[in-house]
């Protein structure tokens, strides 16, 4: 069996130990591989460090349309028949440009480092919210179920401005949007249950778009809704994808991060004592976090013209997927990848992607989970697993579903 199938198996990608034993593999013996599976068009799978940071720094040799994500046949079709996009509502990770850049501009100074500073106050005040949750119940919690899902979720929603009592269901329909190849996650089995997710995406922002032009706020949600693209109101799709973009990414990426660092702090005691002794640290460990748990898997690029890479032909108009973790693993660009460092530099680390799409709310994620983890550790005295984590089984994004833990306050 060619290895490189693997790749399409959610249960593989949700067990963090086969992840990353298959990409060491393809990356010493099929770096470039072919992927032919009946259920997907077929794709090269890249994995190596220096190929993948090549490929996102050179948009215009390798685009984002008109395959973005690794997607089913059938669900392809659907979108296609439904948005004429094979890729469905077409976000910011889909754009190219010119489009790309002029969309991004949209929210490119809310996203800055100096006004993401200014949000330290309320961040910092949501995360207390959240380990004195963790504290009141009195001992153990499933941490990823009660706090790291929920935490990133209320941050994100309250700078777009969505009000506290729509977070649940935000929450569910990330859950079912990135988690659709999870058994206990997905609405259902059919491409119109995926189908339905995104409609109720869609049916639910459109409310938030027409309330803020009636109401304007000091929001995020406000500004998408005012926005002007070369002196014309936005198209009510690219605000809804533009709004689904953020809310989802904003939110579950980093809620995969908290929970995957502190099971990372667990399993390495001197660094959890070192970041206690050093919470100068925690910035630092926050980007080794991030790199360390690199929870979006993947992203898809097609090729405007013939490339090679190892030795392989990919030619035009094929599609090349890129494997963030992989990267992010590979020792021939980072030292001792394996190893959980929380003073290791992290300038090279790709999990944020590189090049004209890098993550637009990365300086937000850094600073949702170095905040979260300087309330957390000098309250802290003990905490150790109370059973097996579990992690959700997907291709796409991926991260813990379930982190019991027992602890001891001081």
């Amino acid at each position: 069996m060619n290895r490189n199938l693997e790749l399409l198996n959610p249960a593989i990608m949700g067990d963090e130990q086969a992840m990353y034993e298959l990409f060491r593999y393809l990356r010493e013996h099929d770096p470039v591989s072919y992927v032919e599976h009946h259920n997907y068009e077929p794709f090269w799978a890249i994995t190596r460090y220096e190929d993948i940071k090549f490929i996102s720094q050179n948009n215009d040799r390798f685009i984002n349309s008109p395959r973005t994500v690794l997607v089913q046949k059938q669900f392809e079709q659907v979108l296609l028949e439904n948005f004429g996009s094979r890729n469905g509502l077409e976000t910011l990770i889909h754009m190219d440009a010119p489009k790309h850049k002029k969309l991004r501009g949209v929210t490119r100074e809310w996203f800055k480092p100096g006004p993401i500073s200014k949000l330290s106050s309320t961040v910092k005040s949501i995360a207390k919210q959240y380990v004195d949750k963790m504290e009141a119940r009195g001992g153990e919690c499933d941490f990823v179920k009660e706090i790291s899902l929920l935490y990133p979720l209320q941050v994100i929603m309250s700078i777009i401005g969505v009000p506290p009592e729509k977070e649940g269901m935000m929450l569910k329909l990330t859950q079912e949007l990135f988690g659709g190849a999870d058994p206990s996650q997905a609405r259902g089995v059919n491409p119109e249950d995926a189908l339905a997710v995104l409609m109720d995406f869609f049916a639910f922002f459109s409310e938030v778009v027409e309330d803020r032009k009636k109401n304007p706020k000091d929001d995020l949600a406000t500004v998408l809704a005012s926005a002007l693209i070369d002196g014309e109101p936005m198209e009510q799709l690219d605000q809804i994808s533009y709004f689904i973009i953020t809310a989802t990414a904003g939110h579950d990426t980093t809620a995969a991060t908290v929970a995957g660092g502190l099971k990372a702090l667990i399993e390495h005691p001197d660094q959890l004592q070192k970041l206690r002794d050093k919470p100068e640290l925690c910035h630092s460990a926050a980007r080794e976090m991030i790199r360390y748990t690199s929870p979006v898997r993947h992203m898809m690029r097609t090729t405007t013209q013939d490339e090679v890479f190892q030795g392989q032909t990919i030619k035009a108009g094929e599609s090349i997927c890129l494997w963030y973790p992989s990267a992010n693993r590979d020792s021939t660009a980072i030292t001792n990848p394996d190893v959980f460092d929380i003073e290791r530099d992290n300038k090279s680390q790709l999990a944020f992607g590189f090049g004209s799409h890098m993550c637009l709310g990365q300086h937000l994620a850094i600073l949702e989970v170095e905040l979260f983890f300087r309330e957390l550790l000098p309250r802290l005295k003990h905490i150790e697993f109370a059973s097996e984590p579990e992690w959700v089984q997907a291709i796409f994004v991926g991260g813990l579903k379930s982190m019991p833990l027992r602890y001891e306050f001081n």
